[in-house]
């Protein structure tokens, strides 16, 4: 999903299927489906300069039209969701970075990313692309209801690579994603896509009985033709995932989300490990001690307030909690390479 502001006010609908937090985070954005799936179209159309978006998922409909270029670098942003998403290229080609590595997907290509993966978009020609995004309750459904059934009548539940994928991620937080190739001209696979997302698109708005098992049929339906070995070759990724990783981004969240005004302690408790520990993990990644990059994040939101705000340096040393003006000149300076005054003048960003 690119198009973060207008998503993140998504108000045709009785509620957002689609919330959006962190969304100016230099770490990641974090999306939260609020509805069993949701269908997300869009299209990049360079020649005409235009971004097209809609958004679907139960009792719940969006579009919107932007101008391209001048807002293609709000459209995509690093960021992970709570989520399974599909992303499906239906015409043209897309840059996808997914984590410290791009990749270019071309048209018939997809891949599956699971909630710990963190990924961007973003197309650099005419382009269309669908993104199917899926609960955790609705995968879990989803399975359960996939029954095979032998010819003595006894009935179990249907094993695949992406159903053990989905199995997976559900019970760890592991970092991989399923990718998807295509063996066969697109011509082969774009229209039979299409077809199914129409299907989605009629069952999701007619609502009517058995609207929602049917919905879940054609998803299957769709997961099937990715699994299709005539179709689709099919490879897991796994990205590294250590444990010290997944901290350090958690110790980010909480500094980013704070301003950095949250002690070290308050830290531990709300991780469940020792200060000490997380002090490590930050002096491994970046270098500085929990406490110093925690007056990085605090002079960060100093820069922003004398940037978007009239609030005197004193009023701002006050309300970040810095023991005087002396010692926060320093640090500011340090790290913007100009005193607090000399950056609000300039109008330096």
């Amino acid at each position: 999903m690119h198009n973060i502001k207008r998503f993140q006010n998504m108000s045709a609908g009785p509620q957002n299927a689609l919330d959006i937090y962190h969304a100016d985070s230099s770490i990641s954005a974090l999306y939260e489906l609020k509805s069993p799936y949701a269908l997300v179209k869009e299209r990049f159309d360079y020649d005409g300069n235009l971004f097209l978006s809609s958004a679907e998922a139960p009792r719940y409909f969006y579009q919107d039209m932007a101008m391209l270029r001048e807002n293609i670098d709000r459209f995509s942003q690093l960021h992970q969701h709570d989520f399974f998403e599909i992303m499906f290229v239906m015409n043209g080609s897309t840059m996808q970075k997914i984590e410290n590595q791009k990749y270019l997907y071309h048209a018939g290509q997809c891949c599956l990313l699971n909630h710990a993966v963190r990924h961007r978009e973003q197309p650099y020609e005419n382009t269309t692309l669908y993104f199917l995004m899926l609960s955790d309750d609705f995968v879990t459904r989803l399975i359960e209801n996939d029954l095979l059934f032998g010819t003595d009548g006894a009935r179990r539940q249907r094993h695949n690579a992406i159903y053990d994928f989905f199995h997976k991620s559900l019970k760890n937080r592991d970092k991989e994603y399923l990718d998807f190739y295509p063996k066969v001209p697109t011509g082969r696979i774009i229209p039979e896509l299409e077809n199914l997302f129409s299907r989605l698109t009629e069952e999701n708005r007619r609502l009517s009985y058995g609207s929602f098992p049917a919905v879940q049929g054609i998803i299957a339906e769709i997961l099937g033709r990715l699994l299709d070995f005539s179709l689709y070759s099919l490879r897991k990724i796994s990205v590294s995932n250590s444990k010290e990783e997944h901290l350090f981004i958690q110790i980010q969240r909480l500094l980013e989300s704070h301003s950095g005004k949250i002690s070290r302690q308050e830290i531990a408790d709300i991780l469940h490990y020792s200060d000490s520990y997380l002090n490590k993990i930050v002096k491994r990644s970046v270098g500085m001690s929990l406490l110093e990059y925690r007056k990085f994040f605090m002079i960060k939101e100093a820069a922003r307030l004398l940037s978007t705000t009239d609030k005197t340096v004193s009023e701002i040393i006050d309300e970040l909690g810095f023991s005087g003006r002396t010692y926060f000149n320093s640090l500011f300076k340090k790290q913007y390479g100009v005193t607090p005054s000399q950056y609000r003048k300039t109008g330096k960003r």
